[in-house]
């Protein structure tokens, strides 16, 4: 038998590819910050990309004084901003063309909550714009890119 556990030993399993075993050998330190195990960055990317997506669509669909809406611009704004905090330094994403895409509609709709605040309508040029970047988002994270 190999030393350390590694390779195939009489009763045991070949801990470099049972993915159980290389679980076992990842400390869990190590999972709480993202290494090893679960989902690769680009289902993490695509997945939160998809969240954003959905949430300012939802924003945008409600009416100007309707119930709830003050809460959804804030939780759209706290998503933007960790959304934008979380891609904007990595390389591996920001050269997506998904990632621009996403990134100026989200510029758009920051920008006019911020200067108009919440009560003021979101204009209709403005919102079929964000929407059309949407869509073009979402078929370019269909295609992986």
């Amino acid at each position: 038998m190999i030393a350390f556990g590694f390779g195939r030993g009489v009763d045991g399993p070949n801990r470099l590819t049972d993915s159980n075993a290389l679980c076992e050998l990842i400390p869990p330190q190590a999972m709480a910050f993202g290494f090893g195990g679960g989902e690769s960055r680009e289902e993490k990317y695509t997945k939160d990309t998809q969240a954003i997506i959905a949430q300012v669509k939802s924003t945008l669909a409600l009416a100007p004084g309707a119930e709830g809406r003050e809460e959804s611009i804030n939780t759209t704004r706290q998503m933007t901003n960790a959304w934008v905090a979380k891609y904007r330094r990595d390389n591996a994403t920001t050269g997506k063309p998904s990632y621009g895409q996403v990134y100026s509609a989200l510029n758009a709709v920051s920008g006019h909550f911020n200067n108009f605040g919440t009560k003021y309508p979101f204009p209709a040029k403005r919102k079929d714009r964000v929407y059309q970047e949407f869509e073009s988002a979402e078929l370019l994270l269909s295609r992986g890119r």
